[in-house]
């Protein structure tokens, strides 16, 4: 397999969830080598490229920082982009918040669809953990675990594709435990995963605003959960767990190379999943490519 692309140039705008301030994106073709590059046109010079930053600790959305300006709200077009294996494209973003459109990853699936990836001529690499990593925080009962990729010794190669397994537990009765379990592939994105929107439980948004979050959110973008109603009707029974896979997906879409492998997960969040962007930064012996 080879490095990817876009084909052609994606625009596209909205409001963020959080700041509901309008931001216009731009997706562009990059060539062989360029990676996933994130930058506010306003400061060209200062472009971030996956896998050489550390995501922010932020509880309610993927944040990345420069040294004049932030991009926030990145996880579910960076699920899409992972979806798609895509490995070099940049990302323009006139704002503070890529645009939370419907609360999902499917608008940005279509727009990539309709776009079309382009194969480069580099030989496209994966990254898989040297051996199985574990991340665990016992206090709030969240675990990833990474296995690292199986080698085929009659093909002598590796397997390249993600599995998972995952598991979510929320207190609300309406919302309860569920769980997840397949491999990472475009197909299985775009029809069981992409659609699944972002949700909020209702008592909870006041405290948002006062933090000056969720000024965005509105019933066409976010699963609302009442005390005991929908304020507006799920797309899938188990909604939840899938848009919290998303996140996950979206997050470790940060790494700057496709993830192979098996990945466990429980109960995580964007300020857990960060633990892994982290530990390929600092620890690079525990990982390799290939």
């Amino acid at each position: 397999m080879f490095e990817r692309t876009i084909n052609k140039k994606i625009e596209f705008s909205g409001i963020g969830v959080h700041t509901g301030l309008k931001t216009t994106v731009a997706l562009d073709p990059a060539p062989a080598g360029h990676g996933i590059v994130f930058v506010n046109p306003k400061f060209a010079q200062e472009c971030i490229k996956l896998g050489t930053v550390i995501p922010e600790i932020a509880l309610h959305a993927s944040v990345l920082k420069s040294k004049s300006y932030i991009i926030s709200t990145i996880e579910h077009l960076m699920a899409a982009i992972n979806a798609f294996k895509i490995d070099n494209i940049l990302i323009e973003i006139s704002g503070i918040e890529v645009p939370i459109l419907d609360g999902s990853s499917i608008n940005f699936v279509n727009l990539i669809n309709n776009a079309g990836i382009k194969e480069l001529e580099a030989k496209k690499t994966y990254l898989t953990p040297v051996k199985t990593l574990y991340f665990k925080d016992e206090k709030s009962d969240r675990e990833i675990i990474i296995e690292p990729a199986n080698f085929d010794k009659e093909t002598n190669s590796f397997d390249t594709n993600l599995y998972f397994d995952y598991f979510a537990e929320f207190e609300h009765a309406l919302v309860g435990k569920s769980s997840i379990v397949g491999e990472f592939n475009i197909d299985f994105f775009e029809h069981e995963i992409a659609p699944a929107r972002t949700f909020g439980f209702l008592e909870q948004l006041p405290y948002l605003r006062s933090k000056g979050l969720a000024k965005g959110t509105s019933l066409g973008n976010t699963v609302v959960i009442g005390e005991d109603e929908y304020l507006n009707e799920p797309r899938f029974e188990n909604e939840f767990v899938r848009h919290k896979l998303l996140d996950l997906l979206g997050d470790i879409g940060l790494l700057g190379k496709n993830l192979a492998g098996k990945i466990v997960a429980k109960k995580t969040g964007h300020s857990f999943n960060r633990l892994v962007v982290q530990d390929y930064i600092n620890n690079p012996e525990n990982w390799k490519l290939i």
